[in-house]
């Protein structure tokens, strides 16, 4: 941060990973102090690391700057499993992103069901997983959604490996194997 009299830039500092090149992307550019939200101002004068993480996760702007992003980092999924629902027919998941990461939809579903991504797919082409569809599952996941899921099929799936034909039932197609996303 910057500020010369009333007039303020603020910036963050970028490192790449492979060379240790940085750069600086401005945040604020050259715009009066009162112009600025004061809570945020105030964000920005502690280092608040909320804010920080909001900022460097904002893929939007890293690409207005025309810098070659690298893959989406790592994300853990918070919640229940859905092992802890079995006498429910029918749940509704919503799904929040804490920062506007470049992740898949079915990126998230496939690590917390521990699932493959074509299982994932499977289970929204046969109607167990409602609310996307099977092209959505490919697109970047929105801040937030939600979806609906069969609860006894999605566990059949996780346990067995099985997945449900078109119209009910069970179609084996082998185990599941473990950490395959």
């Amino acid at each position: 941060m910057n500020a010369q009299k009333k007039v303020l830039d603020i910036w963050s500092i970028y490192k790449c990973e492979i060379c240790e090149y940085t750069w600086n992307i401005d945040i604020v550019s050259r715009v009066n102090i009162s112009r600025i939200d004061q809570a945020l101002y105030e964000r920005f004068l502690a280092n608040d690391q909320e804010e920080i993480c909001r900022r460097a996760f904002d893929y939007n702007a890293l690409m207005r700057t025309n810098n070659v992003l690298g893959p989406p980092p790592d994300f853990d999924v918070d919640g229940h499993e859905i092992t802890a629902f079995p006498g429910t027919p029918r749940l509704e998941v919503d799904i929040q992103l804490q920062y506007p990461i470049q992740v898949r939809l079915v990126a998230i579903l496939a690590k917390k069901l521990n699932l493959s991504r074509s299982r994932i797919v499977n289970l929204v082409d046969a109607g167990t997983i409602t609310g996307v569809s099977s092209r959505d599952l490919n697109r970047k996941a929105k801040p937030l959604q939600m979806i609906a899921l069969d609860v006894g099929e999605v566990i059949a799936a996780v346990k067995t490996g099985c997945l449900p034909e078109q119209g009910g039932g069970h179609d084996v197609q082998g185990p599941a194997r473990s950490g395959q996303a």
